[in-house]
């Protein structure tokens, strides 16, 4: 998938070519994390050291301790030294301007009122628009959501939020369609996570689809330690249902992921786990916010997108493989999630 964007200015992209680095066969990749006014100091270096890291596993696969040779950049608003909150300093590797075509942006947590972090970025609200329309993946950390709605690209899609600010967000943003029990949400390239231990999480998630689930599962291995993800691209965003505490709908959950293609039986499901079907669907939406139905749909559609995003194989055969038998029906479900039917997705992706 082409994720690369264009900055905003003819005269930047002029100055300031991209810096991509081969390794070993491996173009290494150019991300970019944005540090807003009051920074979170926390989550600019974690995410920084992820991504680090992980280019340094990419670049050398012979070498899973290889240093990070990546483009991982620290911009800010004046290019200056990034003022956390709490009186530190985290270095800038400079602005919007000095970057051109970034490969994954993310966008870091701010400490205070909404008010304040808004009205020091002006300039970062065009750029997150051209950059979404280039097709370039944007990740809001925490409270970094406001950002992302402050641009008008949240308008009529899910997100997530750091939940103290959930009643302030809601009265700027009514359109948004805000679901703070969700860790993680994704709609069309624009992911939010509302928290710093689910940022590390979506970051990982990213690091697949931007390296490899190789690289990605190594980078886990040493800063994810008991974190149960599978960090698949196609189901990033049913990894941000699983943040609760029923033990039990997480073996659920993991088990339609691992039998959506075959016929499931949710009172046989129940059953295996000492439970009536109705005492299941409760806890079940109860934990998730979705019924266990709606959940293996939404498991089907999104390993459909994978097959339909990786694969030539035909409508029909992706239908089958995902579970369903019944091309009309398959199509009517995709339509109702995705909001488009299979075959324009594929088209939509493949351009």
């Amino acid at each position: 998938m082409a994720m690369a964007a264009r900055l905003l200015s003819s005269d930047a992209q002029a100055t300031c070519e991209p810096k991509y680095i081969e390794r070993n066969g491996v173009t290494m990749k150019n991300i970019v994390i944005y540090a807003p006014h009051q920074a979170v100091g926390m989550s600019l270096m974690l995410i920084k050291d992820l991504c680090w890291v992980a280019a340094g596993i990419a670049g050398d696969q012979e070498n899973d301790d290889a240093h990070g040779q990546g483009d991982v950049t620290i911009i800010n608003r004046s290019g200056g030294s990034v003022d956390c909150f709490n009186g530190s300093q985290v270095s800038s590797n400079g602005t919007i301007e000095s970057v051109t075509q970034p490969d994954l942006v993310f966008i870091a947590a701010f400490w205070g009122s909404a008010d304040d972090a808004m009205q020091h970025h002006p300039e970062l609200f065009p750029w997150l628009r051209q950059l979404h329309d280039q097709g370039c993946p944007l990740v809001a950390i925490s409270n970094a959501t406001y950002f992302l709605a402050q641009a008008g690209l949240l308008e009529n899609k899910v997100a997530t939020l750091y939940s103290p600010y959930e009643r302030d967000f809601r009265q700027r943003y009514p359109n948004v369609l805000l679901r703070p029990e969700r860790a993680i949400t994704n709609a069309d390239g624009l992911y939010c996570a509302n928290a710093i231990p689910s940022g590390c999480d979506i970051c990982i998630s990213m690091l697949e689809q931007v390296y490899s689930p190789d690289v990605a599962r190594k980078v886990a291995a040493r800063f994810l330690i008991g974190f149960n993800r599978s960090y698949a691209q196609w189901n990033v965003e049913l990894d941000g249902l699983k943040y609760h505490k029923d033990q039990q709908v997480l073996t659920a959950q993991q088990w339609l992921e691992r039998h959506y293609s075959e016929e499931v039986n949710f009172a046989e499901v129940a059953a295996d786990l000492g439970m009536s079907p109705r005492n299941f669907s409760r806890r079940f939406s109860q934990a998730t916010g979705e019924a266990p139905n709606q959940y293996l749909q939404r498991v089907r559609v999104e390993a459909a997108k994978e097959l339909l995003r990786t694969t030539d194989l035909k409508i029909i055969e992706i239908a089958n493989k995902v579970g369903s038998s019944n091309l009309s029906s398959f199509n009517k479900l995709f339509k109702k999630v995705v909001d488009m039917p299979p075959k324009q997705y594929r088209s939509e992706y493949k351009k």
